[in-house]
Order: C-alpha cells, then structure tokens, then sequence
C-alpha cells in the first residue's frame, strides 16, 4: 500500500484515540503532516475546525469527519446535532461514525453515506498468568448521569461485604470503592486480567471500549438491555435488566458456571483483539480513502 500523508486530528490526550491512530498510521509507513495532506481525518470535534481549515487550504485533500455519539439526555442535543452537521459534516466528503447505533442515530440529521469505523480498544491482552484475585472492576467516567454508576454501588450493597470491593479506574471518583484515577495501559491489561466481573450499567455508550476490552483479557462485562450498543457487541449471557437485582441475579447466574462463560468471553475477544486494534482500524480509514480513488501513484 504506498504511503500518504495524513494529518490526524482530534483531543490528544492519554484517554483519547488520536494517539494510537496516529501511531498505527505511522507504522504502516504513512507520513503525519499538515502541509498538503492526501488524507485529513479527525476523531472527535475538538479538530472539526482545524481539518475544515486544512480542507479549506488543501482543497484536494480528502476530510473524513468520525462522529462519536449523540448524548440524547443533554439539553438542547437536537440543536447541537444540527449544527454539527450543517458546519461539518455536510461539507465533509465522508462522515464515519464508531458504532451501527451511531450511525443509525446520526441517520435523522445527516442525509449522506455514512460509514462505520470503531475507535480502537488499548494495547491489552489476555495473560494466563494472572490470577483472577479481584471481583469487580468498573472503567469510565463514573459521575455521568448516563453511565449509571447508582446501579454498581446499589448491586453490590446487596452482595455481602462487597461495597468497596471494587476497584474503579477513571477521571472521577464515585465516593465508593477502590478508586484507583486514571492508570496505564500495563496496569489497565492487569486489572481486566485480575477481575473476574467488569460493570457496564450504562444506558447508552457511543461503543463502550471497556467491555470489548474486558472479553479480550477474558473478564466478564455486564451490560444493561436497554444499552442498544452493548446489545451489538455482547452475547446475551452477559445482558440484564437496568436494576440493581438483575444485576445481582446475573452475577449469581455466571458464577455458577464460570469457566464457561469465561472461554465465550475469550472467544469474542478473540475476533475483537483484530477487529478493533489500531492497525486494523488505521486500515479500515484507509480503505475508504483509497475506494475514493484519493491514493496518490
């Protein structure tokens, strides 16, 4: 595949994809630049304006604008939707989105082809040698009213002796259980590895990383129904109602047969380790661009 010049756009910081994009491009022999770039791609709308501005300067250059979700429960979405798609994305010659439940959501504002290409889980891994000596583990954001973080204090106030035996990695702390900040990628892989149940109670996710992370490392992620995008991505093992005692149910119902529902686990992550790895994904943005005839001889 010969190499382009990409300029990658979008928040930078250690949470955020723009790193591992950026290095996936490279090491497929790709050159990052903002002067005349074949391919300008932002991930998130903190580079909206900097790729229309590149656009604007480059006019031969091919914008693909990734959306990441519509938080429905914001006030004034609807509006902010629209604006979006009116300053941006219209003029974008293609919008991708990172689930087929955000695609079908931007569907009501955007009328063009939309494609779908996930962000990319971290460097985690399934390591056999790592006990399974924690219970729970909760990745996310904690103090967002649509993460749900009530459902996991009020589940495991109803499992003896398990209120703080939680561990809970993320920019904000709950008030409850091991609160461990934000970690690195090697201690990110330990705890997925170490615990043997990952909390996902959230009512909507743009796609929910963690979950897809937990079944690479062979942790179970338990997941609510009315969450459209965990119904994507999860067997229905590992799917309950959005109440504090069908979470407690499920987890009554895995640990009578564990090791099973451990190797169907592994067996999604499996598929998802290539799926959703950063040169699949720095692949998949390149696919598009070269189906649009852009790639430079």
């Amino acid at each position: 595949m010969p190499s382009i010049k990409v300029s990658i756009l979008g928040s930078n910081t250690f949470t955020s994809q723009m790193p591992r994009i950026r290095e996936a491009f490279q090491s497929l022999g790709n050159i990052i630049s903002e002067e005349s770039p074949d391919l300008i791609y932002s991930n998130d709308p903190t580079g909206y304006p900097k790729a229309m501005y590149l656009k604007k300067k480059f006019p031969n250059s091919y914008l693909i604008l990734n959306f990441l979700d519509i938080p429905w429960h914001m006030p004034n979405v609807e509006k902010q939707t629209k604006l979006l798609v009116e300053n941006f994305f219209n003029l974008a010659d293609m919008t991708t989105t990172i689930s087929f439940k955000v695609k079908k959501d931007l569907k009501k504002f955007l009328q063009k082809n939309i494609e779908v290409i996930y962000n990319p889980i971290k460097d985690v891994f399934y390591d056999k040698n790592i006990k399974k000596n924690n219970t729970f583990l909760y990745v996310g954001r904690a103090n967002d009213k649509i993460k749900r973080i009530n459902l996991v204090k009020e589940s495991l106030e109803k499992i003896d002796n398990s209120i703080n035996n939680v561990k809970i990695c993320g920019s904000e702390d709950p008030g409850f259980g091991e609160y461990l900040g934000i970690v690195s990628d090697e201690k990110l892989n330990e705890l997925y590895n170490c615990s043997k149940y990952l909390y996902l109670p959230s009512k909507a996710e743009g796609l929910g990383l963690p979950m897809i992370e937990a079944m690479i490392c062979g942790s179970l992620p338990i997941a609510c129904d009315d969450n459209e995008t965990a119904k994507e991505f999860l067997p229905e093992d590992f799917i309950c109602k959005p109440d504090s005692q069908s979470i407690v149910n499920k987890i009554k119902e895995l640990d009578k047969d564990y090791d099973s529902k451990r190797i169907l686990a592994l067996d999604y992550g499996k598929k998802y380790k290539i799926q959703f790895d950063k040169t699949s994904i720095a692949k998949n943005i390149l696919n598009i661009f070269n189906s649009n005839n852009k790639t430079k001889s």
